[in-house]
């Protein structure tokens, strides 16, 4: 190996050492850019390598980039020829003109559309991506000297061979930075497991040495809403901390007790979100919730729990931890939710609702009337004790994540009248059902958190509540929806037809389900619009909408789904 940098006196031929020492630089700042792009797709995939290799696998192009794939393998198989053929000047001129076509190519590529959400440096991302260089050195240093080897038994002459290997492991590396990632997750896994078992700890002592009221929520769907609500509604009487809009898994919520929660806390609001069985008796068990609220079961990340059935497990191990003394708050409107609480061995189940031929309810609302200027409706109690209250919020489900909260609220001595009170001053939670009105006299409903058939269809109920203007729904879909994917956004298509006036689908494959709707709903096809992405969608909107117009962004897919 030595010998192919020996010039016939014994020294090292220092052009060829530079060409080939400026080489191995290029390639490695060529690789660098696929390295960040995969730290950022596995965190914004919670670091799932399984979760990693399907987007992977799904689009075998984005591990590709093929500019550069041409430019190395030309530059290899030019390099071969002139080793066979030529000589004189062949290694240091195929490295040189290698790297510069190289940088230019990759300085051309098509710009990628801007991240919506960019990469949190986080002391685990840091790592990561110090592992990952580390591991793409070892790969090409390992490569190196087997190919400069194998060119060497093959005959290559003296001088070609470390060049070619440098050419050929400039080609694997830059390739391979989503496969090294993967590879240095995998190594870091056992530091991050310590890692995140001394934040348990951290966060199960001052849970222990503060003793808040802590109150648990879940669910499908409403969860986000039920939990800025209830802290809303319980601010009469308590000092209260929720955990933040992202922070519903296990490390979150010990994030959000080691970092925010103080001695002036009386209630925490613990919201807990889960891909798997299991993630939510773990926060329970770590947080030890005296209320636990249950707001609804259906088919959302059906993909990730396989059935409908596992999600339900899922969903009850909140219930199913609460201490004897525990409260449960259910949603008895929800079939699933009904039949779980009802083998609950539980003094304190609260049942609240719209629909009281289903049983007996703690609290109920009736009266509902909705338009865009929000809602109306009374609060009723088991007792009777009746109230009017009256909210900016748009959208009938959050009638039911308001129950949801005045429930939990009631349960915790605040009283009715308070709650009404609090009722009045809700603010629409970021991304769900937000509206407003801009300067040109348009009319945004962002509805663009995280989507489910159950909400996408009271959005469309929203937006079909606006009398005036037209009606246009920009949307990707909804994903993570498993073998109901395709069904839920062909119907949520069929409704939307009844409604829109406009449709812009925001990615051509994942959205045809919903082009089956439109067209079976007998939707114009000249009035549907498809973009690649959310930046060219918006363009689209730019030459249609027009003053006096309604809205409504209808899910926002990760930067994952784009296409």
């Amino acid at each position: 190996m030595t010998k192919v940098l020996v010039l016939s006196g014994g020294g090292i031929d220092p052009v060829l050492l530079v060409v080939l020492s400026a080489a191995t630089i290029v390639a490695f700042a060529l690789t660098l850019p696929g390295l960040v792009s995969s730290l950022h797709a596995l965190q914004q995939d919670d670091y799932s390598n399984l979760r990693f290799a399907r987007w992977l696998a799904s689009s075998p192009s984005r591990a590709i980039r093929g500019r550069l794939a041409a430019i190395y393998v030309a530059a290899v198989f030019i390099h071969l020829v002139l080793a066979a053929f030529v000589g004189g000047p062949g290694p240091y001129v195929t490295p040189i003109l290698a790297s510069i076509a190289a940088i230019v190519g990759s300085v051309l590529e098509t710009p990628a559309a801007p991240r919506k959400k960019p990469l949190v440096y986080t002391g685990r991302a840091r790592r990561l991506l110090v592992v990952s260089a580390a591991l793409v050195s070892i790969v090409f240093a390992a490569g190196f000297v087997a190919v400069s080897r194998l060119a060497d038994a093959l005959g290559v002459p003296s001088g070609y061979s470390p060049a070619l290997a440098v050419l050929a492991m400039a080609l694997v590396s830059i390739h391979a930075a989503p496969f090294v990632s993967m590879a240095a997750n995998l190594c870091l896994a056992p530091v991050q497991g310590s890692i995140n078992l001394s934040y348990r700890v951290r966060a199960r002592r001052k849970l222990s040495r503060l003793a808040p009221m802590v109150v648990g929520i879940t669910g499908s769907y409403g969860k986000t809403s039920t939990k800025y609500f209830t802290e809303a509604l319980m601010e009469s009487r308590f000092r209260v901390l929720k955990t933040r809009a992202s922070f519903n898994t296990i490390l979150g919520v010990c994030r959000a007790i080691n970092e925010e929660l103080g001695p002036e806390h009386q209630v925490l609001i613990v919201e807990m979100g889960a891909y798997r069985q299991g993630e939510i008796r773990d926060m329970a068990r770590l947080t030890r919730p005296h209320i636990g609220v249950l707001t609804a079961i259906g088919p959302q990340h059906l993909e990730r729990f396989g059935s409908i059935d596992t999600i339900e497990k899922a969903k009850f191990e909140l219930l199913e931890s609460l201490a004897p003394d525990g409260i449960a708050v259910v949603n008895n409107d929800d079939p699933r939710v009904r039949r779980l609480a009802s083998g609950l061995r539980l003094p304190g189940i609260r049942r609240y609702g719209i629909d009281y031929s289903a049983g007996e309810l703690d609290l109920r609302a009736d009266s509902i009337e909705h338009g865009p200027d929000g809602l109306t409706f009374n609060l009723i109690d088991r007792y009777g004790k009746r109230v009017t209250v009256k909210t900016r919020l748009v959208g009938l489900h959050n009638v039911s994540n308001i129950l949801a909260a005045a429930t939990v609220a009631l349960a915790a001595g605040v009283t009715m009248r308070e709650i009404a009170g609090a009722i009045g001053r809700l603010q629409p939670v970021p991304h769900r059902l937000e509206t407003h009105t801009g300067a040109d006299g348009v009319t945004i409903i962002d509805d663009a958190y995280n989507s489910n058939p159950v909400g996408a269809a009271n959005a469309l109920d929203a937006l079909a509540a606006f009398e005036t203007g037209r009606k246009i729904l920009v949307t990707p879909g909804m994903v993570e929806l498993g073998v109901e994917q395709d069904a839920e956004n062909e119907k949520f298509g069929a409704k939307a037809a009844g409604i829109c006036d406009f449709v812009i689908l925001v990615g051509t494959r994942q959205t045809a389900a919903i082009r089956l709707g439109l067209d079976s709903g007998g939707f114009a096809a000249e009035r549907i619009t498809s973009a690649r992405n959310l930046n060219e969608g918006l363009e689209a909107l730019k030459g249609i909408v027009r003053t006096g117009d309604v809205v409504l962004f209808e899910n926002d897919l990760p930067d994952l789904y784009e296409e």
